[in-house]
């Protein structure tokens, strides 16, 4: 496939200016002057002598606390500007918890815009974190499994990053995301009245690369990516979705690699891929080595959502993932459906582990009203499989999954491990017969750190221990 790749040097001490190379693509030039400076530890950053909202540029210091308030506007990087987040940094979302301006409620859900470029740098001893400020309003881990109604999960307490239509490149390394989806105002022009997603980037000629990231509950999508060349890999994705969601929902002017995530609790499908949206490129996911566990379970509409879609126009690639548990498994539209059909002359896929307890599990391995076709190369392939055979042998996780068990409710990573026993029959099964797309170049700071190949172990953890790395 062809790669579309702009060479750059990489000044990582400096802060870059974020502008347009050509007319087909947006990256950070060398050589150009820092503009901004220290942004003060402690700072609200969306507001500014009672301004109602705030534009921001600069570095957010390692090591520092930052505040989003909810009685104002969104932060807003512009357009040639660029934020960095460097190190152990913490965004608080701070507010009332109740009344009419409680955080999280229309108007005071407020959100990072991202006009100009976004640089998350965190690492893995020092992540950087994005929570809400008053422990009473998080999610206690004490009480899962619990109920989606009440699990303040779902609360959508801030508005989440929001790239522009004309935005840089968004790039975030080691951060940890929660509570994000909170209703946009009526100004939005994304998502007026509606939950935001939780990272959302327009520009096909812009860079969205997401690594090494936990993603802790969301309302709707955790991550759209309506626009951009991507690359979502080794991440974590806990609680997606309150009664409708993706965990990464790839539209059209968008083509990237999604791999070695692991997904547990997720509404709809963990990743989807629908040209929708009228953009060039046409949505292109390559999406391998991934382990979804307990997915598809809230959704409102039935027969929608459950691990791995290819609808209305997508494409892609789909190999090497392990699907447990989930209400469906992968699913590619092939027509006679209101859901248009997607690409299936672009589609390649195989390798794909299905594990599941429940016969109304197995039976929807090949779904319903699909044409996936089960593969010489899947394991637990089709439809008549019984229920419990071929555990994939977690490390620490109960299958098969003891009874009475709620697959709505159990939606959390807890002290479960996800890594394979060596004598895991997913161990040696994996396809590295393709490559990554690698539609972001490799850099430490302006680009991903490492694309990994595919993996010759089915799911997101390797026995040496590349792939994920929570």
């Amino acid at each position: 496939m062809k790669k579309r790749l702009v060479p750059v040097c990489c000044l990582a001490a400096m802060l870059m200016a974020a502008c347009s190379k050509s007319d087909t693509d947006v990256n950070i030039q060398p050589n150009d002057p820092a503009e901004g400076s220290y942004i003060a530890d402690g700072d609200t950053l969306n507001t500014k002598g009672g301004s109602n909202g705030r534009n921001i540029k600069g570095i957010l210091k390692a090591g520092s606390t930052y505040y989003l308030y909810s009685d104002y506007a969104d932060a807003v990087v512009n357009t040639g500007d660029t934020l960095i987040i460097q190190s152990g940094v913490k965004v608080l979302f701070a507010g009332p918890s109740t009344g009419p301006k409680a955080i999280g409620t229309q108007g005071h859900a407020p959100g990072l815009i991202v006009n100009g470029t976004l640089l998350v740098l965190g690492a893995k001893a020092s992540p950087v974190l994005f929570t809400v400020q008053d422990p009473a309003l998080r999610s206690d881990p004490a009480k899962d499994p619990q109920s989606p109604n009440t699990d303040p999960a779902f609360k959508g307490y801030w508005g989440g990053i929001q790239g522009g239509v004309t935005s840089g490149d968004i790039i975030i390394k080691w951060a940890h995301l929660e509570y994000l989806g909170g209703l946009a105002p009526a100004t939005d022009p994304a998502r007026p009245n509606k939950a935001r997603y939780g990272i959302f980037t327009q520009n096909p000629k812009a860079n969205f690369v997401l690594e090494d990231c936990w993603l802790y509950g969301s309302f709707d999508d955790m991550v759209r990516v309506a626009g951009g060349k991507f690359e979502i890999l080794r991440n974590t994705f806990e609680k997606v979705g309150f009664q409708a969601g993706e965990c990464v929902n790839v539209k059209s002017g968008s083509v990237g690699d999604i791999a070695y995530n692991l997904v547990l609790g997720g509404t709809g499908n963990a990743f989807k891929s629908a040209n929708a949206g009228g953009l060039s490129p046409q949505a292109n996911a390559n999406i391998y080595n991934n382990t979804i566990v307990n997915t598809g379970y809230r959704q409102a509409k039935v027969g929608e959502g459950g691990s791995l879609d290819f609808e209305n126009g997508g494409s892609g690639l789909c190999y090497n993932n392990l699907l447990v548990n989930c209400a469906f498994g992968l699913a590619i539209m092939g027509g006679g459906s209101s859901v248009p059909i997607a690409d299936t002359a672009n589609i390649d896929y195989g390798n794909t582990y299905n594990y599941g307890d429940k016969t109304s599990i197995t039976s929807q391995f090949l779904p319903s009203g699909y044409i996936t076709a089960q593969q010489p190369t899947d394991i637990n392939g089709g439809n008549a499989t019984t229920p419990g055979a071929n555990n994939p042998l977690f490390v620490n996780y109960p299958l098969p999954v003891p009874a009475g068990f709620d697959f709505i409710n159990n939606d959390f990573v807890g002290n479960y491990n996800f890594r394979l026993q060596a004598n895991s029959p997913a161990v040696g099964k994996g396809y590295t017969g393709f490559a990554a797309y690698g539609s972001v170049k490799k850099d430490a700071t302006y680009g991903a750190t490492e694309i990994t190949p595919p993996g010759k172990d089915i799911g997101a953890f390797q026995q040496d221990n590349t792939g994920n790395q929570h």
